[in-house]
């Protein structure tokens, strides 16, 4: 084969880029003569025969991905073909005749704030349809952002879609927010990328001079200090850049959508103050000045009283602290600036929010109230304490700020939904339902009231409604981990193991340390009696976090399952090391002692799950079991009694009646040994 030539008919023309995760081509289709296209290569690590296997299927998988992208929509490149060629893999897509962002992007030639406000609008537009899909685009950089000479739209290409199945290398370092490079990749890694993009753009820095940008932080939170003196940036804008690029992804925009409706909000704010500027001018060119000064004088009239220009610094300095994360700092500025005016109600109130994230949830409430002193008409006030309450375990005092903030702002949705939240904590399921659909009603695309709508429909045992519950939040947003979990609870209990498998594995996708899904998922694979893949899940979750509990807890359990008694013993004493007081632990350590035949150690561990709490009926009915095997038998039907009394109480009508056959067996000395005992007692999860 000519070495001109990939896949017998692709020309090269020129080599694009050659680094090391394979080569960019553009090359002319001989069978087309005059029709260019991109081929890329895509290095592996490994020839290993049952690797190759493994990352053909995978290849395969991400271009279908890949070329449906193309197909929804033009500003994503149509993917032509994709093939392997001495064990390397190639993928063809169309070529895009145009200009990347780096020949805009010119140092010293900062872009106008219009011009990057239309860039973000355009980039989110793709990345809200990428996302859609459960992809992410991984290596977004103005190198990737090509202007399109057809109609001078702005094109998303080069996707990383390829890399987690190919190669592990790490690049584009100046765009990549700390999570990617770590390898736990989320899909507001992308909305990071995309900030520092538009930052890089209004300072007019090149590529090369970003990693000088990611260094200037500031100490005390990390965040990125772009925003310098000389830099004249709208306020709402830097706002929104901020919260773009926060180092802590969970403080960041979670979705492209998010991002959008801010900038939307941002824009509809300039258009009408530039019609009201109009609107002015036209007065006064008409010559009806006087209308001009009774409006201009009814507006006085209703101004505050004025503030100082300390005041106003300060207090705008405590919000860009706050925006940045860095609320102590917040704090500090809010605290002198009430120093300066006691009466300052706003100050109270951001005060509090900066309280509350603090995790000071006494004095965000009393900032809160201060804050409804002096102004009682502010719903947003009532709102902050409601959450504020909810936190401190007032719950009846919460509902009642949520409803008066209701009351001062009928169309809030958040307030309903914090409502919900309060009423389910109290068990008041119908009325949380009632909340959480006004919530859903007022604002269709907030996927929380859906997610805690599902839960509680769960509780109340309407599956399949919880079910709808979390796939509308799964359609509003594809990577919302809880949603797949919760679903995946909800699959389980619906007898749909293999359903449940899935969810499970699309959350821990999404977020690899994801440890409750992990710790279900071990379950659904010991159930099933996949012995190595529920051993894997339980030690994938200690390597995160050598010190959960429950993963001892549900090990110990998966091993019991397969005779392994010892290694049991040792996760439940591993459990008793970093909580002494575990009965689950205990109950099931007993269980394990017995099936070796150590019946005095499995009395003491039951007694010992009793000593700690007095109401474990499955300790009760264990210590029967040892005390029926030990011939103890007026001390045996004392335990069953006891646990037959609490599983009642606790609505366990199974348990309590195995308890009952064993008092009755017991009981009727001529009846034959029971063959259905549980002769290592029940066991207890935690």
């Amino acid at each position: 084969m000519n070495s001109h030539f990939l896949d017998g008919h692709y020309r090269i023309l020129k080599v694009l880029n050659d680094g090391e995760k394979g080569k960019t081509y553009l090359v002319e289709d001989v069978n087309f003569p005059g029709s260019q296209f991109i081929v890329k290569q895509l290095c592996h690590p490994s020839s290993n025969p049952q690797s190759l296997t493994i990352l053909r299927r995978l290849f395969a998988s991400k271009a279908a991905i890949l070329e449906k992208l193309g197909e929804e929509h033009d500003k994503i490149p149509k993917l032509i073909a994709c093939f392997e060629e001495n064990e390397q893999f190639y993928i063809v897509h169309e070529f895009i005749a145009g200009n990347p962002l780096t020949d805009e992007m010119i140092q010293g030639q900062p872009l106008r704030e219009e011009q990057v406000i239309s860039l973000l609008s355009e980039i989110l537009e793709i990345l809200v349809l990428v996302h859609s899909y459960g992809v992410i685009h991984r290596n977004i950089k103005p190198a990737n952002i090509i202007r399109r000479e057809s109609d001078e739209k702005l094109v998303l290409v080069n996707f990383g879609i390829f890399n987690e199945a190919i190669t592990n290398l790490v690049d584009n370092l100046e765009y990549m927010p700390i999570e990617q490079a770590n390898g736990n990749l989320k899909y507001n890694s992308d909305i990071y990328a995309l900030g520092i993009v538009a930052i890089a753009a209004l300072r007019g820095l090149p590529a090369k001079e970003i990693s000088n940008l990611r260094s200037q932080k500031n100490q005390l939170t990390g965040e990125i200090l772009w925003c310098h003196k000389n830099l004249k940036v709208n306020s709402k804008l830097a706002k929104i850049l901020n919260k773009m690029v926060r180092c802590d992804y969970r403080k960041r925009y979670r979705y492209a959508t998010e991002v959008l409706d801010d900038l939307k909000k941002l824009t509809n704010i300039e258009q009408d103050q530039q019609k009201q500027h109009q609107k002015k001018l036209l007065l006064v060119i008409t010559g009806v000045a006087g209308c001009i000064i009774l409006g201009v004088g009814a507006w006085f009239l209703q101004l505050p009283k004025p503030v100082s220009d300390a005041q106003q610094k300060l207090y705008q300095e405590g919000v860009n602290k706050y925006d940045a994360g860095n609320y102590e700092g917040a704090v500090e500025d809010f605290n002198q600036v009430i120093k300066l005016d006691p009466q300052n109600a706003l100050a109270y109130n951001q005060r509090g929010d900066a309280y509350y994230r603090l995790g000071d949830y006494e004095q965000a409430q009393a900032d809160s109230s201060q804050a409804i002193l002096l102004n009682p008409q502010d719903a947003n006030a009532y709102f902050d304490r409601g959450f504020a309450f909810s936190e401190l375990g007032k719950y009846k005092e919460a509902i009642a700020d949520y409803t008066q903030a209701i009351k001062l702002n009928s169309k809030n949705a958040y307030a309903y939904y914090g409502r919900g939240l309060a009423l389910a904590q109290l068990k008041d399921n119908k009325a949380a339902i009632e909340d959480f659909n006004k919530a859903i009603a007022l604002k269709p695309q907030y996927p929380e009231p859906y997610l805690q709508r599902g839960i509680l429909r769960r509780r109340l045992k309407l599956r399949q409604a919880a079910i709808q519950d979390f796939d509308t939040v799964i359609k509003i947003n594809p990577s919302d981990t809880k949603a797949y979990y919760q679903r995946g609870l909800t699959q389980f209990i619906n007898k749909q193991k293999y359903a449940a498998l899935k969810d499970y594995t699309d959350a821990i996708n999404i977020n690899p340390k994801y440890i409750e899904a992990y710790l279900n998922r071990g379950d659904v694979y010991s159930d099933l009696g996949e012995k190595l893949e529920a051993t894997e899940d339980y030690n994938t979750i200690l390597q995160i976090d050598p010190k959960f509990i429950a993963a001892y807890i549900h090990r110990g359990i998966h091993r019991f399952s397969f005779g392994d008694y010892k290694g049991a013993i040792e996760d439940y004493t591993a459990a008793l090391r970093l909580d002494s007081n575990n009965v689950a632990a205990y109950n099931n350590r007993g269980n394990a002692y017995l099936e070796l035949g150590n019946k005095k150690a499995a009395n003491q561990d039951y007694s010992q799950a009793i000593a700690i709490n007095a109401n474990n009926a499955l300790a009760y009915y264990n210590r029967g079991v040892i005390r029926t095997k030990q011939k103890n038998k007026q001390g045996a039907i004392a335990d069953f009694k006891k646990a037959a009394k609490l599983f009642q109480q606790q609505g366990e009508q199974d348990s309590y009646q195995d308890a009952q056959r064993e008092i009755a067996i017991l009981q009727n000395n001529s009846a034959p040994a029971p063959t259905t005992r549980l002769k290592s007692g029940k066991r207890e999860k935690n």
